[in-house]
């Protein structure tokens, strides 16, 4: 939490390492400091319009999310793919690649998907950075419900992973 960073850089190096090995676990193997620590606040950013004259934004450019699974490296994969179909088609169809209806395409297509995820990291950080015990109760029922139903579990992992509703080619691993 932000108002702990101060109190974690100012730790010696030893200090540190041990509070970030508890933290971690055993799961990375032993951790070692190999640089100079530092902090900054984390915070969502959502681009008001991903496209302009002859311009598509992608991945963090459009759109930065909590570093929580990997979401907005998913995120920006499947932009980078989306944008990749739009424009290889319009290509072998003659098109101008760069024409504001197929970059409109382009931003139709991607900001649902980024907004819904936007959206539910946020909330997942909320959720599980929060010690009030009714919250912290409230979650543990929800994973215990989550793991349990399979097909409830299964599709937020196919959420998680890009794969539902209408994914580009590339992420289906289709050949463009």
């Amino acid at each position: 939490r932000k108002h702990d960073a101060p109190a974690y850089l100012a730790l010696d190096d030893d200090a540190f390492e041990a509070e970030l090995q508890r933290r971690c676990g055993d799961r990375l193997g032993t951790v070692r400091l190999i640089g100079q620590r530092s902090s900054w606040p984390l915070s969502g950013l959502h681009a008001r319009t991903y496209v302009a004259d002859r311009i598509a934004l992608m991945g963090e450019a459009a759109h930065a999310v909590h570093p929580i699974a990997a979401q907005g490296l998913n995120l920006s994969m499947r932009d980078a793919a989306a944008l990749a179909e739009v424009v290889v088609d319009a290509h072998r169809l003659g098109l101008d690649v760069g024409a504001p209806d197929l970059l409109r395409r382009y931003q139709r297509w991607r900001r649902f998907d980024n907004l819904g995820v936007i959206a539910y990291t946020d909330t997942f950080f909320r959720a599980f950075s929060n010690a009030n015990p009714v919250l912290k109760l409230g979650r543990n029922l929800v994973l215990a419900a989550v793991h349990r139903v399979t097909p409830l579990k299964r599709a937020i992992i196919r959420e998680a992973m890009g794969v539902s509703g209408r994914p580009p080619r590339l992420v289906r691993g289709e050949v463009l």
